[in-house]
């Protein structure tokens, strides 16, 4: 990734492709990529679904802790 935002060498790839592409072919593309960005926040969600259950054990046992005291 580049320091303006875009994707550098990833959108030239993309327009290159998009012009040697027929339209059938460049909407199956699209579709994947699209798909790939779901897949990947889904697993974002569960990698931060699992940290929140972690912490919620620890609070959960450090106040079985206090109460024992």
């Amino acid at each position: 990734m580049t320091h303006h935002g875009g994707y550098g060498a990833h959108d030239m790839l993309l327009a290159r492709m998009y012009d040697l592409l027929d339209e059938d072919q460049m909407r199956q593309l699209m579709v994947r990529m699209i798909e790939s960005r779901i897949r990947m926040k889904e697993q974002h969600i569960e990698a931060m679904q699992y940290k929140i259950e972690t912490y919620k054990m620890a609070r959960d046992m450090l106040r079985a802790g206090m109460k024992q005291k």
